[in-house]
Formats: structure tokens, sequence, C-alpha cells
């Protein structure tokens, strides 16, 4: 099956480089999707020398980048990581296996830098927090590490663009209830840890806060200010 990857960006030209490495670095071929979220950096002439093709976007917000990307995209399966994410050898194979037997796949996130305590709790306590919630039959997606058969993006109507945060959650509420989504433990990413050092309490607030509110009301709370 065809695999088109979907990287939204907006002001990402210092990290924007090695995830698109990572993933041409990939054994499969797969279509490279990078949504420029109206940056004003030099993301999009990065992004221009890697990807099959570079949608712009002026609607800021990482949801509407999502949507517009996969909306472009080509492939049966529409994977999506962050443009401060590497991918690792294998990972778009394990996604491809994973969707022969599924509709859905997502998988844990790993932090590249960072302390060893925050590197520890992202690689156990976060992956942990990942299996409960498909053990639960409640999937989270996590925006750095998904995977969905573009059928049943498109049944779901894709991504909610009135959402600022938690646009990845949100979805995999609702796809829960229209096809098989499972968790896929080998398939890991590494992202950054600059959220966590721009405020490691108000990140965490930030994150529960609108983890209730997307379970309790389907909408995020907060929106949190791009890091760069």
């Amino acid at each position: 099956m065809m695999i088109s990857v979907v990287v939204p960006a907006y002001n990402e030209g210092r990290y924007i480089e090695a995830c698109l490495k990572s993933i041409r670095a990939q054994s499969m071929d797969v279509e490279l999707v990078v949504v420029d979220n109206a940056s004003e950096d030099e993301t999009a002439s990065i992004a221009e020398e890697y990807a099959d093709r570079v949608v712009y976007e002026p609607r800021r917000g990482v949801a509407c980048a999502r949507e517009a990307g996969w909306r472009r995209a080509r492939g049966e399966v529409i994977a999506f990581t962050d443009a401060d994410t590497t991918v690792p050898p294998g990972w778009a194979e394990k996604m491809s296996e994973a969707l022969e037997h599924a509709d859905a796949a997502y998988g844990p996130v790993y932090l590249a830098d960072g302390s060893t305590a925050e590197k520890l709790l992202a690689r156990y306590a976060f992956t942990a927090f990942l299996w409960l919630h498909s053990a639960l039959g409640m999937p989270h997606f996590s925006g750095q590490n998904f995977g969905v058969r573009r059928r049943l993006l498109e049944l779901a109507g894709g991504f909610n663009v009135e959402l600022q945060v938690g646009e990845d959650f949100e979805l995999s509420r609702r796809l829960r209830k229209l096809g098989r989504v499972v968790f896929v433990r080998d398939m890991h990413v590494y992202t950054s840890a600059r959220r966590l050092r721009a405020g490691r309490l108000r990140f965490l607030m930030h994150n529960i806060a609108n983890y209730f509110s997307i379970m309790l009301t389907g909408r995020s709370k907060l929106r949190m200010e791009a890091v760069r």
C-alpha cells in the first residue's frame, strides 16, 4: 500500500531538515507532503528540497495544516508526524504491516533530547498511558506518530479544524467508532523536548486540561503558543 507522510510545519527551520531526512531514509517509498502553515522563516525552502509536495496553508493551526496535507496526499494510508520529530529506520514498514489488519495505528513517542528523567518518563510512563487507552478501547493518538487508511479519514470527515490543539486525540475518539485502531509498541518516533524546556509545569497542566476537556466535551480548552 502507498503511504503518504504529512508533516505540518510552522517556523520549523531549526528542526525540519532532520525530520524530512529521516522520512526519506525509509527503506520503502513514501510520498512526503509538507504543509507550510504560513511560516516566516526558511521552513518552506528547506521543505522544497525533500518533499514531493509542499502545501501552503494560510489558516494558522495544526488541525488546519494536517487537514490541508492529507487532502492533497495521494496515498491509501496517510501517516502523520511533526516537524521536530524523527522517525527511525523501519517506521514506515511497521505502519504498513499494522494497517494490513487494521484501519488506523499509532505508537510511542520518545524524547530525542532532554534530561534522563524526562526521557525515561516519555519512554515508559507515556507509552504505558497510550497502551492503557488502547487496552480500554479508547485510542489516544499523539500527533507525532499515527497513520490512518484514507477511506476511514474520509468517512470521519477529517480533522476538526475548529480545534487549536488536541485535534489528534479528538480524531482518534471518532475513528474508534468507525474502524479498528491498534497501538503498535515498537512503532516509535523521537521528538524534541523543547516544549518541556519552555516550562514543564505549564506543559503538563496544559495537556491535562485539554485531555479532560476533549474527553468530556469533545473540544480543547487551552491553546499553547508555538515554541521554537
